[in-house]
C-alpha cells in the first residue's frame, strides 16, 4: 500500500462511495485490484484504494498497467465512463435483491 500513490488530478468525487466500498470489502474480500501506472500511480481504483487506507489494509491486489501515458489517461477516463452508461434492468434485479 506504502508504494500505491493517488492520481493528483483525479477528477472523481468518491469521499460518498468509500463507506459502501469498505462495507463490501469487509464482508466479501478485495475482489477487483487496483490499477497502478509503473510509476505506482492509481490509474483506476482510487475508491477501493480510500477504503483500504481507512481498514488499515496493508496489502491489496494491483495490477501495473505497462502502456503508454496517453493510453493511461484514456484509460483512466473510459473505465470510469463505462459504468455510468450501464442501466439496471429492474425486472432482472428484484429477484436478486
Amino acid at each position: 500500500m506504502a508504494t500505491i500513490k493517488p492520481y493528483h488530478r483525479n477528477p472523481r468525487k468518491n469521499a460518498d462511495a468509500v463507506p459502501a466500498v469498505k462495507a463490501s470489502i469487509e464482508r466479501y474480500g478485495f475482489q477487483q485490484p487496483i490499477v497502478v501506472d509503473k510509476k505506482g500511480v492509481i490509474v483506476v481504483g482510487h475508491t477501493r484504494w480510500r477504503a483500504a487506507v481507512e481498514l488499515g489494509l496493508t496489502e491489496v491486489p494491483v495490477i501495473v498497467m505497462d502502456a503508454p501515458a496517453k493510453l493511461v489517461a484514456e484509460y483512466r477516463i473510459a473505465d470510469n465512463k463505462a459504468g455510468e452508461i450501464a442501466e439496471w434492468d429492474r425486472e432482472t434485479l428484484i429477484p436478486e435483491l
